[in-house]
């Protein structure tokens, strides 16, 4: 064999690997989309958790369902800002939900609110008084995470910020009671005002990974069928030419 042939076959043998391994990785990546959405679905079914102690650590309350009550406090929330809904730009709304015992509190995000700029929108025109019972899927509340500053925005009645994600660090130096190390995001249902827009927790894409399997592993069987029959197939001979006879 000679040795540019040797290289070009160890070359389509990498090549087909790498191929069949990418593909096996997007199989793996489908089970613990798998797995995530059945997970997703036991927790939205479940009976919610009661959790009345802000002390409760966010572990075990990660991606459960949860209910909390107090009432909001609406003087004091937060825009996340660059929240997409149905193609349309705006932000999530959180705010302070104070605890009976007035000094501790746990962040809800209510909701989506329209913003042309993606970043500004008045939440406080949007009240939601009393004691409110709120539902929602529980998530650790970050410290320590810095990124871009908070940014006040203008209002007649309110203070809101704006900040790209939320920081426990940054929020636990602007409001005036403790908070809970976990935040909740906050699930549609009955009595729950359509503003700000609550949505349930979107499921994990899982056929983008099929998909991509099913390329990558097209890929290497054509490069690998392809290049086995280059180099198999046999070069077909050429018609022989007869030359005429001289005349006499």
């Amino acid at each position: 064999m000679k040795f540019r042939n040797l290289l070009a076959a160890i070359f389509v043998v990498i090549m087909t690997a790498i191929c069949y391994r990418l593909g096996f990785w997007q199989i793996s990546r489908l089970h613990e989309k798998q797995a995530l959405n059945r997970a997703q679905r036991r927790a939205l079914a479940s009976v919610p958790l009661v959790v009345t102690d802000p002390d409760t650590p966010a572990a075990p309350l990660r991606d459960h369902r949860v209910v909390v009550s107090g009432t909001f406090d609406e003087h004091h929330q937060v825009l996340l800002a660059g929240h997409v809904l149905d193609g349309a730009p705006g932000v999530g709304v959180v705010t302070p939900l104070v605890l009976a015992d007035r000094r501790h509190a746990v962040l809800v995000e209510r909701g989506w609110l329209y913003a042309d700029d993606a970043a500004t929108a008045h939440p406080e025109r949007f009240p939601e008084p009393g004691v409110r019972h709120v539902i929602g899927i529980a998530a650790p509340l970050l410290a320590g995470r810095g990124g871009t500053p908070y940014i006040t925005v203008p209002s007649d009645s309110a203070t809101l910020w704006s900040a790209r994600w939320l920081d426990r660090d940054s929020l636990a130096a602007r409001l005036p009671y403790a908070l809970a190390t976990f935040v909740v995001r906050e699930l549609p249902g009955p009595g729950v005002p359509e503003r700000p827009r609550r949505s349930p927790p979107r499921t994990y894409d899982e056929s983008m990974h099929v998909n991509y399997a099913i390329q990558w592993f097209a890929f290497g069987t054509i490069l690998l069928v392809g290049s086995l029959i280059m180099a198999t197939r046999k070069r077909r001979p050429g018609a022989t030419v007869v030359p005429p006879m001289p005349g006499r």
